[in-house]
């Protein structure tokens, strides 16, 4: 209730708040997860009517959810078939799906990604920062013009974070609106350029990079 936020261009926005504050509530609204009771969602100046992930797409906002196995990645299936699976209107436009064109789109994004893997290789088989990243790259194949990472680094180890910033941080300098909701609140200042506070599913303020700290971010936190 009473949020209120715009997410500009090439900007990272973090999502900030303690347990319950509402942050992945708020993005899966936002992303046609679940219903708005009330306001509405604006991309690029035009407001959309957002009552499912389908809408979404289609507006090219996507989401990035907080589970990863459970949401993002069929674990006992390739890379490849992961990433058609979002994709198939470019990957068999037709109807038919060519494991060759299927395996050199994978490999694209792969290689963009920096994904340590191989397109026939089961997404159950990589680390959990390359599970991640696979998670990404079928998204960013559609070129989107919104992406929102929820808790992109959970269960990822201390190594593979800073090859996810690094993705976060170029998907940004690409031209993409950027929302990042984590827990981490070092990764969550150290990654955006303004962060909302949230608290009991309410705006607690929004903070420049040079006025979001630590301290700051905990005092609206728990008001």
């Amino acid at each position: 209730r009473d949020v209120s936020f715009e997410v500009r261009a090439g900007e990272v926005f973090g999502l900030a708040g303690i347990i319950g504050a509402g942050r992945t509530e708020l993005v899966r609204a936002i992303a046609g997860v679940d219903p708005i009771a009330a306001g509405e969602v604006v991309i690029g100046g035009k407001a959309v009517t957002l009552k499912s992930p389908a809408d979404a797409i289609r507006e090219r906002l996507v989401l990035v959810p907080d589970d990863r196995k459970a949401l993002g990645v069929v674990l006992p299936h390739s890379i490849a078939d992961n990433i058609a699976y979002n994709n198939l209107d470019q990957v068999a436009p037709r109807g038919w799906l060519n494991p060759a064109r299927t395996a050199a789109f994978a490999a694209r994004l792969i290689q963009r990604l920096g994904v340590k893997g191989r397109p026939e290789q089961s997404a159950g088989s990589l680390s959990g920062g390359n599970q991640q990243k696979v998670v990404i790259a079928k998204w960013i194949a559609r070129d989107p013009r919104v992406i929102i990472l929820d808790e992109p680094t959970r269960g990822i180890d201390v190594g593979a974070r800073a090859a996810i910033y690094e993705v976060i941080a170029e998907l940004a300098r690409a031209g993409m609106a950027v929302v990042v909701v984590s827990s981490d609140l070092d990764e969550v200042l150290g990654l955006s350029h303004r962060v909302m506070v949230l608290a009991r599913g309410a705006s607690r303020g929004v903070l420049p990079q040079g006025e979001a700290t630590g301290p700051r971010v905990m005092e609206l936190a728990v008001s």
